[in-house]
């Protein structure tokens, strides 16, 4: 069992980043300097029967964690502080359920993309890889409003809206990922004529996440009459780099082209729906195909919004490389909500 060793002074936060694969957790302390990160841990969901469960198998390993006010990012709305869809996640999440088994400490539900916007403050550029840069060049961060979005298990998306002088930011939820999707090229519309066959509500995520990029593969096959040969998101990718650093073609790099296509699409909805010039990618996915979204039609997707194109010339999209910011998020949003120090 570890404890933490910086200054004891200052508040101890047990964080966590849920979502329908992984549960991450870490205490964070909110120092004067910034928030420090530590005693990070991963655990499959699958592994454990209840979310409980994964908070008292983090404890376990940890002192520092077992008296401690809990914020919890989880991939699901939060509505007036509870859970109100369990979508993406393994099991139920219930506040009341963790101010039962946890009474002696305060518990706190966010939404997984709610944190990730709430840590906007703490980025720096090392922490990006640029994909767009507008017209009139590079944007600053934290003058002006960020969308923050990106598919993973699901798709995420928040607002993070800088504050007026001497005022905290603040930060918009949404449910991006099931807003309806529309398609745009006519194979799109086609893989959209497969899916609704299985799906009642076709929306976003249904192409937009690990198992969406799954759905536009196995429409793919079924439209190109082949046979598949990947069982997984990852193989997809994997195979679908490889064919573009060889000039193939295959089904992966197709349905790979479809995905990054939409989500240049979406990026740009999204943009024009909160009135945003400034974007970044989180969730899974992005990171890891960082070269394939450069050469992809994911900009031109962007910028394909009409009368609007000139305004869409001047929105920055990058793509996060920060492998606790959900973490360090929801540790920013304690102390920007609760913390008196």
């Amino acid at each position: 069992m570890t404890q933490v060793s910086t200054d004891p002074s200052y508040p101890l936060v047990l964080v966590a980043d849920v979502g329908g694969t992984h549960a991450r957790f870490a205490l964070a302390r909110l120092e004067a300097r910034g928030i420090q990160i530590t005693a990070q841990e991963k655990f499959l969901c699958h592994d454990y029967a209840s979310f409980p469960a994964v908070i008292k198998a983090y404890q376990e390993r940890h002192a520092d964690a077992q008296n401690t006010p809990m914020v919890m990012a989880v991939a699901a709305p939060i509505i007036e502080g509870e859970v109100a869809a369990q979508a993406n996640m393994p099991w139920p999440v219930r506040q009341a359920e963790l101010r039962l088994l946890f009474p002696q400490v305060e518990s706190h539900l966010l939404n997984d993309f709610v944190a990730l916007a709430h840590a906007v403050p703490t980025l720096t550029d090392t922490d990006l890889h640029n994909l767009c840069t507008p017209t009139s060049g590079r944007r600053e961060l934290g003058k002006e409003s960020v969308l923050v979005m990106g598919p993973g298990t699901g798709l995420g998306a928040a607002l993070w809206c800088p504050g007026a002088a001497g005022q905290a930011s603040t930060v918009i939820a949404s449910e991006a990922g099931h807003a309806t999707w529309a398609p745009v090229t006519d194979t799109e519309w086609a893989i959209a004529g497969l899916l609704r066959k299985e799906f009642a509500h076709l929306d976003v995520e249904r192409v937009l996440s690990g198992p969406g990029l799954m759905n536009l593969y196995r429409a793919t096959c079924t439209l190109d009459q082949q046979a598949a040969q990947c069982a997984t998101p990852a193989e997809v990718t994997a195979q679908a780099v490889q064919h573009l650093a060889t000039q193939t073609g295959s089904a992966a790099r197709a349905a790979l082209d479809h995905f990054c296509g939409i989500l240049g699409s979406v990026i740009g909805d999204l943009c024009i729906n909160f009135g945003c010039q400034r974007a970044l990618l989180a969730g899974g996915i992005p990171s890891q195909i960082v070269d394939y979204l450069r050469h992809s039609s994911l900009q031109e997707r962007l910028l394909t919004k009409g009368v609007m194109r000139s305004v869409m010339e001047q929105v920055q999209v990058d793509v996060l490389d920060h492998g606790h910011l959900a973490l360090l998020g929801a540790a920013q949003y304690y102390r920007e909500q609760y913390a008196q120090h």
